[in-house]
């Protein structure tokens, strides 16, 4: 699958505002957010400790941006550290000179219309032997997306039952991914920021 789209988004919202602490909008980064995104992307191709100092940072932005940011309870509800920096290495590829943290902020505009505003359940999620933890309401949106796209017949049931199983697996066969039936994070961010980018 390919996920030009969210790159594209993130490319214009480069020159986002972001969050000031002074009176002339300035403030101190700290650690990985002051490096360039040429030194992300070689830490992330050798994946050594800097990597995941990167992995760390990124963790402990936005669990600051959960809890100052208004409205918002998790700005990246499903994503993984995993998935996030892996978008943040592909955006940065595009822009080598831009700091870490443009580059996260940016990335943080582009999910924002899909955060999770308020807290929810965690509900189990197994299909065969593999099993995950999601939010309630994250897999409340994904099947709503699935229904709009015809992949869903009828009312939508609380849960996750076989039959939302057999249709995130028939979406998945659509669009080129494994067919494994689980909501996993490429399946989620197609269904997500298709939905977004229109």
């Amino acid at each position: 699958m390919k996920l030009n789209s969210i790159f594209l988004l993130i490319s214009l919202s480069l020159s986002a505002p972001t969050f000031s602490a002074d009176s002339n909008g300035k403030f101190s980064v700290k650690g990985a957010g002051k490096r360039s995104c040429e030194n992300f992307i070689k830490a992330s191709n050798t994946k050594g400790t800097d990597y995941y100092l990167y992995g760390g940072w990124l963790e402990g932005y936005l669990s600051s941006y959960n809890q100052f940011q208004e409205k918002n309870f998790d700005i990246s509800p499903w994503q993984t550290t995993e998935l996030m920096l892996a978008l943040l290495k592909k955006q940065c590829s595009s822009h080598p000179d831009t700091k870490f943290l443009s580059a996260v902020n940016s990335l943080i505009k582009t999910l924002f219309p899909i955060r999770l505003n308020s807290e929810s359940n965690l509900v189990k999620i197994q299909v065969g032997k593999s099993e995950s933890y999601y939010y309630q309401e994250i897999i409340q949106r994904a099947k709503k997306r699935l229904q709009k796209l015809g992949y869903i017949k009828g009312q939508l049931q609380s849960g996750f039952t076989k039959n939302d199983a057999l249709a995130f697996e028939k979406f998945q066969k659509a669009i080129g991914l494994p067919a494994t039936g689980i909501p996993d994070q490429r399946t989620l961010l197609s269904l997500f920021i298709k939905t977004t980018s229109k």
